[in-house]
């Protein structure tokens, strides 16, 4: 039989010289024949010559029963018991080559950090190792956790009270701002690059969140200047009747999470929250604001780790920037999604309404020492959007999950604050500043003084999130509560 393979083999070389076949159709003819030692040898010193490799599994090349004859008669690999077919040679055929391709090895990527692994069991230590963090019993509660706090008349705050709005009128606030931008580093290359790199974290939010032409960001809603913060988009005439408030709110949190929510809680509106009047810094434009919708969806959107904790650097800065462009896009296109169901939805960054006691009454979080929502996912890394909705909704309870103790005890946000704007006390009723709001019993951030930092660091500070073990991006060992 050998010898037999070795003329057959001998004679299509022959044909091959002759240009009678081509050396597609010799190497397919001659691997139909099963290849002997010597026949493989010849094939070896082919030159542009390949054998196909022996299939590991032939369900894993193919079904076409001519290519499971074909893989059939391949050469027997070394240590394989299995028979080697030897039928004749076929008649010359015109069809294609059928194609065998070795089966692979399955591996498992960690969709995180993108490293590969071999099997499942690896890939769930790594992630219990490097992504899985501890967290305390989350407990729902009927009333948000700082409705202790409320000891005294708490009216609708001022948007014209905010520390931003007061560079736009406070003349004594005005000076020093003036002062404190003079203190700020001279541009080098460092400075200048790291602002280039805020600008393009910021692009998105600060040319098309609003159109108005001085318009660079952060700031939200700009009365009839339209961008992704526009409240004036038309909704559809034609309204889809929502007769299940619970799977519409189901629904929405599915749809906040796919336009790029990470946290996503909904509340009804507590009117204390929404600004009593709007104060638009760039236009100057000042005026009472009433807001009729019943329901507030609140989203978090979590901000990098590894940049956050440079901070008071630029990189840091950039990661505070690109959740603001985040925010603008993930809002507006939440509220067109619900106006396009035909119901009446504003998409809200910083404007309109105080976006942390929103979010806590939506059950994303508490608040902490240092002013800000603390989240049981990242604590304080995360910036806040919201959008206002009439659509029928079934709100969240809020939660407790034992930050109000912790931070009694915990100073890191205080201790590392450049501008000593956290206190270390007790909390307290008294104000900073009129940017500040009577009647909560809290630990009052100074933000008067937080601010005048930002310009003399010529760039925004974030110590306060860098700091607090709420924020680490571990497992948080440290937390016992």
């Amino acid at each position: 039989m050998e010898q037999d393979e070795r003329r057959q083999v001998v004679e299509l070389e022959q044909r091959l010289k002759r240009g009678e076949i081509s050396r597609r159709d010799f190497l397919r003819l001659a691997t139909l024949l099963g290849l002997s030692l010597g026949a493989n040898e010849f094939l070896t010193g082919c030159t542009q010559t390949t054998v196909m490799p022996y299939p590991t599994s032939y369900d894993a090349v193919s079904n076409d029963p001519a290519v499971l004859t074909a893989a059939s008669k391949m050469e027997k690999p070394a240590g394989s018991t299995e028979p080697i077919a030897s039928e004749p040679a076929p008649a010359v055929e015109t069809q294609p080559i059928p194609t065998l391709t070795t089966f692979k090895r399955v591996e498992w990527l960690c969709a995180s950090c993108g490293q590969h692994f071999r099997n499942l069991d690896e890939l769930k230590r790594h992630a219990a190792a490097e992504h899985a963090w501890r967290l305390p019993e989350i407990k729902r509660v009927e009333q948000p956790t700082y409705s202790q706090y409320l000891v005294g008349h708490v009216e609708r705050f001022d948007e014209k009270n905010t520390v931003f709005s007061r560079t736009g009128w406070d003349k004594s606030y005005q000076i020093k701002v003036q002062k404190a931008t003079a203190k700020a580093p001279v541009d080098d290359w460092k400075t200048f690059e790291g602002r280039a790199l805020v600008a393009g974290a910021i692009y998105v939010d600060g040319t098309a969140g609003s159109f108005h032409e001085t318009y660079s960001g952060y700031f939200g809603h700009i009365r009839n200047y339209g961008g992704l913060y526009n409240w004036d988009d038309p909704v559809n005439p034609i309204q889809y009747p929502v007769p299940d408030p619970v799977g519409m709110s189901e629904r929405i949190k599915e749809v906040a999470r796919f336009y790029g929510a990470n946290l996503v809680g909904i509340c009804k509106v507590n009117p204390n929250w929404v600004y009593s009047h709007y104060y638009e810094l760039i236009t100057g434009d000042y005026g009472k604001l009433d807001i009729s919708f019943p329901y507030a969806i609140v989203m978090g959107i979590e901000m990098d780790w590894k940049t956050i904790n440079t901070s008071p650097k630029a990189e840091a800065s950039a990661a505070t920037a690109l959740a603001y462009s985040r925010m603008s896009e993930l809002s507006a296109s939440l509220a067109k999604y619900i106006r396009a169901l035909g119901y009446p939805a504003i998409p809200c960054g910083n404007d309109t309404a105080q976006s942390i006691p929103l979010a806590i009454d939506a059950g994303l979080g508490e608040l902490g020492r240092n002013g800000l929502l603390l989240t049981p996912e990242y604590g304080p890394r995360q910036r806040i959007c919201k959008v206002f909705t009439s659509l029928p909704l079934q709100v969240d309870q809020p939660i407790d999950f034992g930050t109000g103790c912790f931070c009694e005890t915990c100073f890191a946000c205080a201790k590392s604050c450049p501008a000593n704007a956290i206190m270390t006390g007790d909390r307290t009723t008294e104000q900073t500043s009129i940017s500040n709001r009577p009647g909560i019993l809290r630990w009052p951030v100074n933000v008067a003084n937080c601010y005048l930092f930002w310009k003399e660091n010529g760039i925004d500070c974030s110590n306060c999130i860098a700091s607090c073990p709420w924020a680490l991006h571990s497992q948080r060992d440290w937390l016992e509560l």
